[in-house]
């Protein structure tokens, strides 16, 4: 990490030193580094993509929607007027260090709740018929891919000599979606919608931050972005944010609550 560390001082003109890992984050191997001189912290994140198109299209995304008035984290610029950086076979940027609220998945207040729908909103209104130049689109499902990840999960999880109880769940929440799939006879196609919105790609409370209020203060976490119809990560997000572990009455209620907000927004066209 000591080349990395001293890349990031040339190119940024910074006197930086590791100050710790960023533990949460799905796949990431995220920093956070602090200035030797002034203490002031700074957000070291590693991209997961090798490809440098890919990481330029994350920041096409980045800023774009930060140009919209979405409350993007963006990153610094080196002293070259560029965004991220190539070291060690990993592409990097460096970002301010932001000191905010984060809720858990189930300490959503409601105040946090209506800011996160009309936040969704507000990111599609400012993503309908963008003109970027962004070429992922979103290609709807593949059945037979997702029964044979199924099959994969499955074989691995019954190898297992003792079955403990998350496995048991697990094969549980398999045979449904294998049941769900399986019954589903809609295709993409059937339900004609187009991939004519630019998306945050991964939208959940997990990827933004919020004032003492409890609105949303900061949005971050673009790696997923594509054009999609905005439907699919309303649905997608709403099912993550609220039944990733759980489906009750109360569930059903924040998630309308949820959706409420998002449509107060951005009505149904």
């Amino acid at each position: 990490m000591g080349e990395i560390l001293g890349e990031i001082n040339e190119l940024y003109d910074l006197k930086l030193e590791f100050l710790e890992k960023v533990t949460k984050g799905f796949l990431s191997e995220n920093h956070v580094l602090i200035d030797t001189v002034t203490s002031k912290k700074y957000f070291l994140k590693r991209y997961r993509f090798d490809n440098k198109e890919k990481v330029e299209q994350i920041h096409i995304a980045k800023k774009y929607f930060f140009e919209k008035g979405i409350p993007v984290i963006m990153p610094l610029n080196t002293k070259e007027e560029t965004t991220f950086f190539h070291c060690n076979e990993s592409y990097f940027a460096l970002f301010p260090f932001i000191e905010a609220k984060h809720f858990e998945r189930n300490e959503l207040s409601d105040k946090a709740i209506v800011s996160l729908g009309e936040m969704l909103a507000k990111i599609h209104l400012a993503g309908n018929d963008a003109l970027v130049p962004i070429q992922e689109r979103f290609a709807g499902w593949n059945k037979n891919k997702l029964l044979e990840r199924i099959a994969e999960l499955r074989s691995v999880i019954i190898k297992t000599e003792s079955l403990d109880e998350f496995d048991i769940q697990a094969l549980r929440d398999i045979d449904l979606r294998e049941s769900i799939i399986t019954s589903n006879k809609t295709t993409f196609e059937d339900l004609d919608l187009p991939s004519d919105h630019l998306i945050h790609g991964d939208y959940h409370g997990g990827n933004v931050f919020f004032d003492d209020e409890d609105r949303i203060s900061h949005v971050f976490d673009l790696e997923k972005s594509l054009f999609a119809p905005r439907m699919f990560e309303l649905f997608r997000s709403t099912v993550f944010i609220f039944f990733g572990d759980t489906f009750s009455e109360q569930s059903i209620d924040k998630a309308r609550l949820y959706i409420q907000a998002y449509v107060s927004v951005y009505p149904a066209s």
